[in-house]
């Protein structure tokens, strides 16, 4: 046993015979010990409260620790709460905007009360066609047909040429190809619309069908028709913008602004059959 070994168990022997001492003293204040217990009484004393106070201070010390902890701990948690603030703003703002176009939708209960309203998400625009074709993300597995109507809160946007599993391709009115049977709202006479498109990125629809007794005015609405079955009647396609007569020929031609705004449509609606 080296010395320094032998010199610790020295002072706890010590120790030990002093605490031991202070105990008798203690149970017996009036006996024969009482003045040796004045004299080691005081060390010994003066070595407990050292050991309660360290005592106490390790406690505070551990104490403090774990108050650190949780105070650390509910400071990251309101960090990653603020940190999601900017997201459910957004979340917010999206929640509105698909309110306010659900109850712009309910405008359309007249003339879609045979059909469900499917929401489709563009995916993909055809800048070839100057946008007059785009492809969504819904298809046969979501119920899309080939012939289906394609609309939006504000109105008509066009028809489902091709279907696939998940998507499908939209042509919309604007295109050249697409000619159908419309309505002023006005006076309810019976027309023709083409679409119109051009390099400078004008969409518009050209009323090329007017006879000589049609009263077109700038203003008019123009709605779908029941007749050639292409889109539900009713639907509202757009307003006219100006009215031309060719004087050679005596053809009346009016251009209508496309109630849709193709540039900015994100989203749109698919009519489908019940």
């Amino acid at each position: 046993m080296n010395k320094r070994t032998q010199i610790t168990l020295f002072a706890l022997t010590v120790i030990t015979i002093l605490l031991v001492v202070s105990i008798v003293v203690s149970a017996s204040p009036n006996g024969d010990f009482n003045a040796l217990y004045r004299i080691a009484g005081t060390p010994v004393t003066l070595i407990t409260n050292g050991f309660r106070k360290a005592a106490t201070g390790i406690s505070d010390w551990f104490s403090y620790v774990t108050s650190y902890n949780s105070v650390k701990a509910e400071l990251e948690e309101l960090r990653e709460k603020n940190a999601e603030i900017p997201v459910l703003e957004d979340e917010k703002e999206r929640l509105i905007l698909e309110t306010n176009e659900l109850r712009r939708m309910l405008d359309f209960d007249d003339y879609s009360s045979d059909y469900n309203l499917l929401p489709a998400q563009i995916v993909a625009e055809d800048v070839t066609d100057w946008f007059n074709t785009f492809t969504v993300d819904r298809g046969v597995n979501d119920g899309v047909k080939r012939g289906a109507t394609v609309i939006a809160p504000e109105g008509l946007v066009g028809i489902v040429t091709e279907e696939g599993l998940g998507s499908s391709k939209i042509l919309t009115i604007v295109d050249e190809d697409n000619a159908f049977m419309c309505r002023v709202s006005r006076t309810n006479e019976l027309v023709r619309v083409r679409g119109v498109s051009n390099e400078k990125m004008v969409y518009e629809l050209r009323v090329d069908r007017l006879s000589s007794t049609t009263s077109v005015q700038v203003g008019d609405n123009i709605v779908t028709a029941e007749s050639g079955g292409v889109f539900p009647q009713g639907v509202m396609v757009g307003t006219v913008k100006s009215v031309s007569i060719d004087r050679e020929s005596g053809i009346t031609t009016a251009l209508v602004e496309p109630a849709v705004d193709l540039t900015l449509l994100s989203k749109v609606f698919i009519m489908i059959d019940r």
